[in-house]
């Protein structure tokens, strides 16, 4: 790579993987062939007024013409801007005029959805498999490709590594959604210690050259976790689900050789939830965005899916990865803990766990305080954002609001958000801690615990549980208090009531959206 700039990482691919294969629902590209069409796309862009400092908004689901874009944007300089399709119509708005976003490329597949958009940006593009696109007189995608000459852009090699290059928001689940403005050097960086973290360490979701990857993380949420970068960094086949539910997803894994994936854990949950009495499935799974269940992670083991826990969100991008200690068998049971709950910190991440006072908590698995994270790709703040930005970016560190204990080793354990957390009679309650052991009960499928309002101790935790098959409360109460015998839970955890649900709201993410179950049960 002559520059450490997104579009020199497609340079190193030809050079060692050209041949390999990128598969996006009827269409087969190699390397080779995605590099010239990338060109082509550029050198028409450019043609079209796209160049340094535009801001392109991009609406579509993991297809190769949304990683085409990644590239050719990168060539000319302009900031891609990854729209999440999963917001509500008034937010999603709100990031196009916050971000001020020149053009819109929006797949046809959101034609209907997209139509309020159309208004607030005067320069439309189809993501269409055709040339000419649903809507007379608007360029189509594919039209752009055609029209291109394979050359590249003499704006590329002026492009610098510390030039804007990425923007995208959060989900916005507590006020209006944050930007985050990325460098190419920051989004580079990240995306390959994630996979240099994954290809050193033993862990669940380890990866090589020769995997098969089927990102099922959307690329709206940070790139589809850094698999735009490294997953052409390693040269590696490249399977693009693009609008799929899990009996799709199932398919392509089986058709495709797919070896690893990404995805949250109700993701996981509905995919074992597609394989027959019996089946097993040979794959290799990066989850994170919530804890992962351990009774789901049983599931996984039993049914061969190995993983891995990631920890690390928009406003840092990737922190720590769950790996198996030196010394410990990656095949036992306590190994297998480990990589549901224990992360490491990626090269070059800083991560402390403080107290409200800003000093760090004794590193003995017990106590709990606030994470904080450094990293030498660490934005300085949130996008036109000043207020926000220094309640949370403070001194070149990032503070999460994320709750965690750190243990002797160095290893973090992520057990709640604070907002998400019960303070009963001043003391804290892990409310995902108590979801995995909930969910550990063979007639539990999920669980989620909020705070409910108490008079006497401030607040009590209230369970909310979707279950397989009946249960009475008493059973579940009995259940956990044979954990607090175990030393697992303290007897305070216990929650004072069960509620039934049939399924939990989740937000774009895919977590449970818990500021909407509060509401749904009357708690808000």
């Amino acid at each position: 790579m002559k520059k450490f700039v997104v579009h020199e990482l497609l340079r190193h691919t030809l050079v060692n993987r050209p041949d390999s294969e990128i598969v996006s629902g009827q269409v087969r590209l190699t390397y080779e062939k995605m590099y010239e069409r990338t060109l082509r796309l550029a050198d028409r862009l450019g043609r079209m007024g796209i160049g340094r400092g535009t801001v392109v908004g991009v609406m579509d689901v993991n297809s190769h013409r949304y990683l085409e874009l990644h590239y050719a944007l990168s060539m000319l300089g302009a900031v891609i801007h990854t729209l999440n399709f999963r917001l509500s119509g008034e937010d999603l708005a709100y990031t196009i005029r916050h971000a001020e976003d020149e053009w819109l490329f929006v797949w046809d597949g959101f034609a209907e959805a997209a139509k309020p958009l159309r208004r607030l940006v005067p320069n439309w593009v189809w993501l269409s498999e055709d040339a000419e696109g649903p809507e007379p007189g608007t360029p189509a995608y594919e039209g752009l490709v055609e029209e291109g000459r394979a050359k590249e852009p003499e704006s590329a090699d002026d492009v610098d590594e510390t030039a804007p290059y990425s923007l995208f928001y959060t989900t916005g689940t507590t006020g209006r959604p944050k930007g985050l403005l990325y460098r190419h050097r920051d989004i580079l960086w990240a995306s390959l210690q994630m996979a240099h973290h994954l290809a050193l360490h033993r862990t669940g979701a380890s990866v090589r050259s020769d995997d098969v990857f089927m990102p099922l993380i959307p690329f709206f949420h940070i790139h589809g976790w850094g698999t735009t970068m490294f997953v052409p960094y390693l040269g590696a086949k490249l399977v693009l689900p693009g609008r799929s539910g899990p009996r799709e997803q199932l398919e392509l894994i089986r058709r495709e050789g797919v070896t690893w994936s990404n995805m949250v854990p109700t993701q996981l949950q509905m995919l074992l939830g597609e394989l027959g009495e019996g089946e097993t499935l040979s794959l290799k799974v990066l989850t994170g965005g919530s804890p992962l269940p351990t009774g789901l992670a049983r599931r996984a083991r039993d049914r061969g899916v190995s993983y891995s826990l990631i920890y690390g969100g928009s406003d840092q991008l990737g922190a720590s990865i769950a790996v198996v200690p030196e010394g410990m068998d990656p095949a036992s049971p306590e190994a297998d803990q480990i990589l549901a709950t224990r992360m490491r910190a990626l090269p070059m991440v800083e991560i402390e766990v403080r107290d409200k006072g800003g000093n760090p908590v004794p590193r003995d698995g017990q106590t709990i305080g606030e994470v904080w994270v450094r990293s030498p790709w660490l934005p300085s703040g949130y996008h036109k954002d000043p207020e926000r930005s220094k309640e949370t970016y403070v001194d070149g560190w990032f503070r999460s609001g994320d709750l965690a204990v750190r243990h002797p080793d160095g290893t973090l354990y992520v057990v709640d958000r604070e907002k998400d957390a019960v303070k009963s009679g001043g003391e804290w309650i892990p409310c995902g801690v108590l979801e995995s052991v909930l969910s550990e009960h063979p007639k539990v499928e999920a669980a989620a615990v909020v705070a409910k309002p108490d008079e006497r101790w401030g607040e009590r935790p209230l369970a909310a549980v979707k279950v397989r098959e009946p249960v009475e409360k008493e059973e579940l109460t009995r259940y956990l208090e044979e954990r607090v015998k175990e030393g697992r839970i303290a007897k305070f955890w216990v929650p004072d009531d069960f509620v039934f649900v049939q399924d939990f709201p989740v937000t774009s993410a895919g977590k449970v959206h818990k500021v909407a179950l509060r509401e749904k049960l009357g708690l808000a």
